[in-house]
């Protein structure tokens, strides 16, 4: 018996190890090379769904290819992983193109009928992606989405704080952050009154998320993620059929762009409840992290504390404080250095794009309609050639010196033109409100012991960011001579932050 089996095993691997090669028979030479994986014929979709986005940045190390091929059966992935190519692949966008993600999102996401995944498959979606870039920009309707924001983040942090003077409150910081992004965010995108103020649909937004993966392959065999769904599409055909007068300038112009292409209004519905995917998901573990770096390092936390104190806070305990939103923008690098590290060092994501049509890319890589572009943000980020010999390392000054020989295309966080995220400047500013507040307002320490330096990850995760396998629990003391009211100032309407990735 035992024989038996080690025959059939033997011929499996060997059957596999043909089925690989005979597909590779197919290859045009001008293709990127193939990168062999350790499991003949299923390794890299094994790897793809342990490690997500991030296995790219483990297959990136195995090859001295700037550019090479992960291929799962008869589908190839085009993996670049170099910021040099990024800028040739953005200037081929109408061969290498996103607009198809767009349509595939709309579907598993929004449960789009036929009809609308029909129009987001049309010329229309850039005028939609133009809603999202036109609603978002700097000026007074940000501004007014920012202040929102901001007020519920003043509201949050009041409520994190102990009472007592010398008390002690513990929370768990993913969990804290996860609640404090939602309700921040969703104030300033969805005015006071939001739909995620009811913990019934904050709790099935999150189950939502957590089966998209089985959704992508159509395995949510229980619909549990499909019924938790349910309850977040319902509670925007309830939302939508009254809007709040504070609802936001970028949610209208997203509301206006579909009603003019024709979609019916539960279809616009379904579209405007996936909006939180793109709001919080990304935002809550780039906002722990930022957190976790900054409090378990003791020296650094006071450097940024007398930095915001200086340069952004105002006012005394008999009058109040107020946050100048603007200052905090513009005149705190270190504060803004800390979170673009953190960006770097944690970004897991690969920008993607549909090859539409046979390409040739920088003269020489060939890619061949109907496959796909990844460019993995790992191996950019970690660049010595970029980021210099201290790539992998946790440097908080990095982006407060000259970077003036450094391209935008060596920091892609924020996607890859001419994608970026329309809601950078948005997500930036509300993680550097709340850091400014709870540096200068707050202790935070573990309750057990130390902060660990390289915890355990959700390799699974679809987010941009992993977050961790087990949250910290930490402990919030309140910094007495900080107590006391507090407000914000937005300042000039035209402010932007000086982002790396512009």
């Amino acid at each position: 018996m035992f024989r038996e089996i080690v025959y059939g095993v033997a011929g499996f691997v060997l059957l596999a190890y043909a089925a690989e090669w005979i597909l590779s028979l197919f290859d045009d030479p001008r293709e990127p090379k193939r990168l062999q994986s350790k499991i003949p014929l299923f390794g890299h979709l094994w790897g793809m769904m342990k490690y997500s986005s991030g296995y790219h940045g483990i297959t990136s190390k195995q090859t001295n290819e700037e550019m090479y091929t992960v291929a799962i059966f008869n589908t190839k992935l085009y993996i670049a992983k170099t910021s040099r190519l990024i800028p040739l692949i953005q200037k081929t966008s109408k061969t290498l193109s996103f607009r198809p993600f767009m349509q595939t999102a709309a579907k598993l996401m929004g449960d789009a009928k036929p009809e609308t995944f029909e129009v987001f498959g049309t010329e229309w979606v850039d005028s939609f992606s133009h809603a999202h870039k036109n609603g978002l920009a700097t000026g007074p309707f940000l501004d007014e989405q920012n202040l929102r924001m901001g007020d519920r983040a003043l509201i949050d942090i009041e409520q994190l704080l102990p009472v007592e003077k010398d008390g002690v409150a513990k929370v768990n910081l993913l969990e804290w952050a996860q609640y404090a992004v939602v309700q921040a965010s969703a104030c300033g995108i969805f005015g006071v009154e939001h739909p995620f103020l009811d913990p019934k649909v904050d709790q099935a937004f999150w189950k939502w998320q957590s089966y998209l993966p089985l959704h992508m392959v159509n395995l949510d065999i229980t619909g549990k993620g499909y019924a938790a769904r349910q309850i977040v599409f319902d509670a925007f055909r309830k939302y939508n059929k009254n809007l709040p007068s504070d609802v936001s300038f970028i949610y209208k112009e997203r509301l206006r762009s579909m009603q003019e292409a024709g979609i019916d209004e539960d279809d616009i519905c379904k579209q405007q409840a996936t909006f939180g995917t793109a709001a919080f998901a990304n935002t809550v573990p780039i906002m722990y992290w930022t957190i976790y770096e900054l409090f378990s390092r003791p020296d650094l936390l006071e450097e940024v504390r007398k930095e915001v104190i200086e340069q952004a806070v105002s006012g005394d305990k008999e009058s109040g404080f107020k946050v100048d939103v603007a200052a905090l923008k513009t005149k705190c690098p270190l504060t803004l250095s800390v979170f673009q590290e953190t960006q770097r060092l944690r970004h897991v994501h690969a920008n993607i794009r549909k090859v539409t049509e046979d390409t040739l890319l920088d003269g020489k890589y060939l890619l061949k309609a109907g496959h796909y572009v990844m460019m993995p943000g790992q191996p950019v980020h970690t660049n010595t050639s970029t980021w210099g010999p201290t790539a992998g390392q946790f440097d908080p000054y990095r982006f407060t010196k000259d970077s003036s020989d450094r391209k935008a295309s060596s920091f892609v966080a924020w996607g890859a033109p001419p994608h970026l995220c329309p809601a950078r400047q948005f997500a930036t500013t509300e993680i550097l409100i709340v850091i400014a507040l709870l540096v200068v307002r707050s202790d935070i320490a573990p309750v057990k012991g130390e902060w660990v330096k390289n915890p355990a990850l959700n390799t699974g995760d679809m987010a941009t960011v992993y977050t961790p396998k087990k949250s910290v629990e930490v402990e919030v003391r309140k910094r007495c001579d900080w107590d006391g009211e507090w407000s914000l100032r937005m300042g000039e309407s035209k402010t932007r932050i000086s982002l790396a990735s512009g």
